[in-house]
């Protein structure tokens, strides 16, 4: 099993997943690449904790951001207007949240693309 995994209930990619800007993931059956009658899940926004006692928001990256080595690049959270998607975008920069470390994932994160920041260094 990978490591950290949700400790709160809920679907879709894990927590060192990076889900890229021409990709879905959806939850349901029949899943299209249209996403007819689909929700997507977790929503952007929506947070979880891992079994590290780290706290994880899935975000959607709003430019590109360098992967690094652990703890990975620190990135700033943007809110988007109420009702909009996303709900919230990441971008490098200061703020606390973590994007996933060379340790989980050794792409690029572009712009669209969706993953799971983690809140600080440590629980």
């Amino acid at each position: 099993m990978t490591s950290p995994f949700r400790m709160t209930t809920g679907l879709g990619p894990n927590l060192s997943q990076v889900v890229k800007n021409d990709q879905a993931w959806y939850d349901g059956p029949g899943r299209g690449a249209s996403g007819t009658n689909q929700a997507m899940s977790p929503q952007k926004g929506d947070t979880a904790f891992g079994d590290d006692g780290r706290e994880y928001m899935w975000v959607e990256a709003s430019g590109t951001i360098a992967v690094a080595a652990s703890p990975g690049t620190q990135v700033t959270l943007t809110p988007g207007a109420p009702g909009s998607d996303p709900r919230v975008t990441a971008a490098t920069g200061a703020g606390g949240w973590y994007a996933p470390h060379t340790g989980f994932y050794t792409g690029t994160l572009v712009a669209g693309d969706c993953f799971w920041v983690a809140k600080g260094t440590t629980p």
